[in-house]
């Protein structure tokens, strides 16, 4: 890798502040660094940064950020990955290390990987871009009560306690799925996960067959999700009522209108569109 063309971007409100414990030993390397002051700036320094490969520091939601960025420039940029934030789910998913001397290693002596980057628009807004997964009902309202209890339960019990309290207060919706230009109906409906990987937050996933560069999504629509059916997600299980489908294109309509996030942050509420991109950026692994 040459290090002059590459820039890390560092996120200092990762993990709450606490993912700078790590910086000094990124920023030994000899890279060139830059560091944003919110998430609109992050985005807008990798867009208009000169770098080859821009890294993220931190974690999922770092990474969508640097992500979104790169997908936005006028010249072309390989992503690369140093994980020092809350989840790890994109680096669980594609084989990135998560200690600091390991995780440092690999993007030195990586190579560029083509994967898969789904464009999503929602609420009539810019398109943006995610690389795991985007959650629609259940999972949005999971995403935005982790996100202030994390600090203080840690990753796996905050999101376990945000998945029970979601669990009691979200109502059943309808929802109507466009899936590659066929259009579904459900009368009753908890959750809907537009998959590119297994994960959907931090010890929640799917067992779906999902591969970086497959150029599909895998979307999960949960009708009648029990207590005991949101407990073997944990396990990865697929409850038995769950309707799973293959695209490579889903727009989703729900009534009254649902919350939605992805890659683990709340993004307001609307219908969504989302389209598989096939091996549209490059992942330094």
């Amino acid at each position: 890798m040459n290090k002059t063309s590459t820039t890390l971007f560092l996120n200092p409100s990762s993990k709450n502040q606490k993912g700078q414990k790590n910086w000094p030993c990124f920023c030994a390397a000899g890279f060139d660094e830059i560091i944003s002051k919110s998430a609109d700036d992050l985005i807008a320094k990798v867009q208009n940064s000169a770098c080859e490969t821009a890294v993220a520091v931190g974690g999922d939601g770092t990474i969508n950020l640097v992500i979104n960025g790169i997908m936005r420039s006028q010249a072309p940029k390989k992503l690369g990955v140093l994980y020092s934030g809350t989840s790890p789910d994109f680096c669980r998913f594609h084989q990135i290390a998560t200690k600091p001397q390991d995780a440092l290693a690999q993007l030195v002596n990586g190579k560029p990987h083509a994967i898969d980057i789904c464009q999503i628009t929602y609420a009539s807004k810019t398109p943006r871009y995610f690389a795991s997964s985007c959650n629609i009902g259940l999972g949005a309202q999971i995403a935005g009560t982790s996100n202030r209890v994390r600090k203080y339960l840690g990753d796996f019990c905050g999101t376990f306690f945000a998945a029970l309290k979601a669990f009691m207060c979200v109502k059943p919706f309808s929802a109507t799925l466009t899936v590659d230009g066929e259009i579904q109906r459900f009368p009753k409906v908890r959750h809907i996960a537009v998959l590119k990987n297994k994960f959907i937050a931090s010890g929640l996933y799917l067992d779906v067959p999902a591969k970086p560069d497959d150029g599909v999504l895998h979307v999960v629509l949960l009708p009648n999700l029990t207590l005991s059916g949101l407990l073997n997600i944990y396990k990865g299980k697929i409850p038995p009522s769950a309707q799973v489908f293959t695209c490579r294109e889903v727009s989703v309509h729900t009534t009254p209108n649902q919350p939605a996030e992805f890659d683990g942050d709340p993004q307001g509420e609307g219908d969504v569109h989302i389209v598989c991109l096939p091996k549209r950026l490059e992942l330094i692994k």
